[in-house]
């Protein structure tokens, strides 16, 4: 089963009270407040809700999007997310989002982080989510093949992102706007996002992003030993230091809307 990649914090942590608080990156604040504005598509909150959030995993990404917003919904997942992490007034339940068991068209919008690569029916999902909902439908997907490290000269650095980044889909933007026309959805618009960071200290996107890489290919696939990671890291833990480091990920997102013509609630 491949990883699950995610730009997402390992982990929720402790505030200043030592109460547990969602992580909102600050190199991110900016592009999940453009998703909230997206999401809306020029409605008042209330009329975009209830959301269906498809894949929510933890509720980590949705928490970022909708955090102090009057939004309300509900979260979907085929695996039990655990300890949730998302927002606490929304329901959460456990289905397979290919079987939604819902009503046509009783959701107004909805949405799906870094989910899209790991569909084995893309088409089929798409579907199903634009039966259930009649609005803006919100399609977020990491390109993790455009994942780079300014620091990145030499070619361990190199390998080591392509193990991790290894299996991602290439060519997103057309994937997925094809997907989404082969299941009777029109594309409204569809952008890539580019997301750079030049901090790498705790509790920066670097910092963590970093932390997932090293988990994957240190801890859970042993595909790299520890002392070579780390000799990396300090490489790159250098360039910081000196104002030299930067990293840049990109992420694709694609507006849709079901088109009553050719996919009737």
């Amino acid at each position: 089963m491949p990883h699950h990649r995610t730009l997402a914090p390992p982990e929720q942590r402790r505030s200043s009270t030592g109460a547990a608080a969602p992580v909102i990156h600050a190199e991110l604040r900016r592009h999940y407040d453009a998703l909230y504005d997206l999401l809306l598509d020029g409605r008042a909150p209330r009329d975009a809700r209830p959301v269906l959030d498809a894949g929510s995993g933890d509720g980590l990404a949705l928490t970022a999007i909708t955090q102090g917003t009057p939004l309300r919904g509900v979260g979907v997942d085929i695996a039990s997310p655990g300890q949730w992490l998302g927002p606490p007034e929304w329901d959460v339940i456990q289905a397979d989002v290919q079987r939604l068991p819902f009503a046509d068209g009783v959701f107004h919008s909805a949405l799906m982080v870094d989910v899209f690569e790991w569909l084995r029916h893309p088409i089929a999902t798409l579907g199903e989510i634009a039966r259930v909902t009649n609005g803006p439908i919100l399609v977020v997907q990491t390109d993790w093949e455009g994942l780079w490290f300014q620091a990145d000269e030499a070619e361990i650095g190199r390998d080591l992102v392509r193990a991790f980044t290894k299996g991602a889909p290439e060519h997103l933007r057309s994937r997925i706007s094809s997907s989404a026309e082969a299941a009777g959805l029109d594309v409204k618009a569809v952008s890539t996002v580019s997301i750079t960071a030049d901090r790498l200290e705790q509790g920066a996107l670097a910092w963590d992003l970093l932390e997932s890489i090293r988990r994957y290919l240190v801890i859970e696939s042993a595909q790299v030993r520890a002392r070579r990671f780390d000799n990396w890291r300090s490489e790159l833990q250098h360039a910081a230091d000196e104002g030299q480091f930067a990293m840049l990920v990109r992420r694709v997102v694609a507006l849709l809307e079901r088109n009553p013509a050719r996919n009737p609630a």
